[in-house]
């Protein structure tokens, strides 16, 4: 079983959190008055909506009236499947969706076994037992739906069984999913909230575990034709929230799962906000003014890049392949190769590149871009270079002896040698700052060119736009710009020569 990741927090401190919770109650939600069996039927059957049902019976979380994206948020959360909700900061979708929807639920018997979900163990448990208090404090609650939300013996803040019959479970990422059941039912809902932040999206790595979290352990102990809904705020271009947002079905091409992105702008030029009520247009502008455009940007309107990349995705220039097939090109096919190819170890990589001396751009006409064998790798080579014929630069830091003796190795086997080109490089610091400085210019003025689902080229503008991310590999761009540089050098060409109105403010 993984390990629990509990968050550093004191026994006093949650309790006060849970006396907090109880106060509001107290302070905010009065008994109904001069209430009658006829206007209790009237009530219940009125509060069938969950928007109502919130407004009705916890007035504290609509103090100010919904809008219509909360709406939509409940019935994105009814769909079957895994749904997928990005919406802005200070927006209530923790406290629509993942409480007040789940209180509705089991108030109306609707669900057997609900699952809230989040990064670590606690948190998930601050959404149960907000929950939980509600079900015990709340005067509204107990009235119309007494029998229902009654205690049992079952009855903790992260796990509680109602009379009803829902089960409430809190679950971190490091807690056992699988095998989870009440009684007959396995989960019928579970909502992920809370489940990334801005640590967790700095390591592709760990961000790669919690995409591969939530369809494996999260969608395997789901019931088959029911909900799993994950609410957050896409912050950051490859967050997971983000990443499982643009999935595709292979067969079909059409988003994979559920999904809606909010703007906390809905018309900039007449100046309507997502939720007028809560943000009419001058608090709105307020709050960009004091939290700065691009931190705006990022957390109310779902806008992000990876910041301080030379080479931010949403600048990353594509052609189709029918662009090239009269063009005259120049091939360059690089190689960067690593010590070893154990799971550790850099990726190999083989980047083929032609440039187009009419139209000064570089296309990327294949990326190879794996942990593989050195044979493998020499392959890859020889394949792109027959298909892409020309000179082989290959990058030999460190590993020249062995290198060498690799490559003669590999062309007794075939039979003939590659044009290779061996290069010597400096530290991994001149690395980056030489793939920056060759690359980067072209790569905003939209001279380098990728080819879209073509080989490993995806894999290569990821590496791209996290070359300041040490916990990434490089190896394609690094392969990349020894190519690249080649062409420049065997055209006799610069950088600027690439985008002439360049040379011109430089004079």
């Amino acid at each position: 079983m993984a390990m629990r990741k509990t968050q550093n927090i004191t026994e006093r401190q949650y309790d006060d959190y849970v006396a907090g919770l109880r106060k509001l109650i107290a302070d905010s939600v009065s008994p109904f008055e001069n209430d009658t069996p006829a206007k209790k039927r009237e009530r219940i059957e009125r509060c069938n909506d969950p928007l109502e049902f919130i407004k009705t019976y916890m007035p504290h979380y609509a103090r100010t009236d919904f809008a219509p994206c909360h709406a939509e948020w409940c019935e994105i959360a009814d769909q079957p499947g895994l749904n997928f909700i990005g919406a802005p900061r200070d927006h209530a979708k923790t406290t629509i969706v993942t409480v007040g929807l789940r209180i509705y639920r089991i108030c109306k018997q609707l669900r057997k076994y609900i699952m809230l979900g989040s990064n670590i163990h606690d948190q998930a448990k601050r959404f149960t037992v907000k929950i939980k208090v509600e079900l015990e404090d709340n005067p509204r609650l107990r009235h119309d739906y007494g029998d229902v939300i009654a205690k049992t013996r079952t009855w903790g803040d992260d796990f509680f069984l109602t009379k009803g019959g829902t089960l409430v479970e809190a679950l971190g990422r490091g807690d056992q999913w699988r095998g989870k059941s009440h009684g007959p039912y396995r989960p019928d809902d579970i909502g992920l909230d809370d489940l990334e932040d801005n640590s967790t999206v700095k390591s592709p790595t760990v961000t790669k575990s919690i995409v591969e979290f939530i369809q494996g352990e999260v969608l395997g102990c789901l019931e088959g034709d029911c909900s799993a809904t994950m609410v957050g705020n896409v912050f950051h271009g490859k967050s997971a929230i983000s990443q499982m947002i643009a999935m595709e079905d292979e067969e079909t091409g059409l988003p994979l799962y559920t999904s809606k992105v909010y703007d906390a702008i809905v018309d900039e030029e007449n100046k309507i906000t997502l939720w007028p009520a809560r943000w009419p247009w001058d608090k709105l502008m307020r709050k960009m003014k004091l939290v700065t455009k691009r931190i705006f940007n990022r957390e109310f309107r779902n806008k992000s890049t990876e910041e301080d990349s030379p080479f931010p995705e949403d600048t990353a220039t594509y052609f189709d392949r029918i662009q090239v097939v009269e063009r005259q090109l120049i091939f360059a096919t690089a190689v960067d190769p690593s010590a070893t190819a154990t799971e550790k170890s850099d990726f190999r990589a083989v980047v083929t590149w032609g440039f187009d001396r009419e139209s000064m751009i570089f296309r990327c006409m294949h990326a190879w871009i794996k942990r593989r064998s050195i044979g493998e790798m020499f392959a890859a080579a020889y394949a792109q270079n027959e298909q892409y014929p020309g000179r082989c630069p290959i990058e030999e830091n460190m590993l020249k002896d062995f290198l060498h003796e690799a490559i003669q190795n590999y062309a007794r086997e075939v039979g003939h040698y590659l044009p290779w080109a061996p290069l010597h490089h400096g530290s991994q610091a001149n690395k980056i700052a030489r793939i920056v400085g060759t690359c980067e210019y072209l790569w905003e003025h939209k001279k380098m060119q990728f080819e879209r689902r073509h080989s490993d080229q995806k894999t290569l503008v990821d590496q791209f736009v996290y070359i300041n991310n040490n916990t990434v590999n490089d190896d394609g761009p690094d392969a990349s710009e020894m190519a690249i540089s080649f062409l420049q050098k065997g055209s006799g060409i610069r950088v600027a020569d690439c985008y002439p109105e360049f040379a011109e403010a430089r004079a």
